[in-house]
């Protein structure tokens, strides 16, 4: 009987003898999975910083063009473009809206004019902001 023991003892620490091939491959799979998840959702999250960053800064300097409008390009229909100091491109198109006479020398000009800014990089991403600006004109 004591050999009985000893082979049922030996089987029995066999299986305590710890994980088998199979068992360490669902579990690094397992991990190989939540890694992956995890650094996707990193990848979104930067990715998601850049463009608020760009709609930010691109905004902001299309707010700048349309506020200087009339100074910095003519508000007479057509298109101009340049560049900001920090390379992003910008394009201003200027369309006629609407023509109101106050008196029989005087009237106010509409114009429609729409500021695009561009990333520097070839990212193809673009930011529009459009405005009718008034100017004073006269009957001539």
């Amino acid at each position: 009987m004591s050999s009985l023991n000893r082979t049922q003892r030996g089987s029995e620490n066999i299986k305590e003898g710890g994980f088998s091939l199979l068992e360490f491959l669902i579990a690094f799979t397992i991990l190989t999975l939540f890694l992956t998840s995890g650094l996707m959702a990193v990848a979104v999250a930067i990715q998601g910083d850049r463009q608020a960053n760009f709609l930010m800064l691109a905004s902001m300097l299309a707010k700048s063009k349309l506020a200087a409008a009339g100074i910095d390009f003519p508000l007479r229909p057509g298109s101009t473009a340049g560049r900001f100091e920090n390379g992003y491109a910008w394009q201003a198109t200027v369309r006629n809206y609407r023509s109101i006479a106050l008196d029989k020398d005087r009237r106010v000009l509409g114009f429609w004019v729409e500021v695009t800014v561009y990333e520097p990089r070839s990212t193809g991403r673009s930011f529009s902001l459009g405005s009718i600006e008034i100017a004073q004109g006269s009957k001539s």
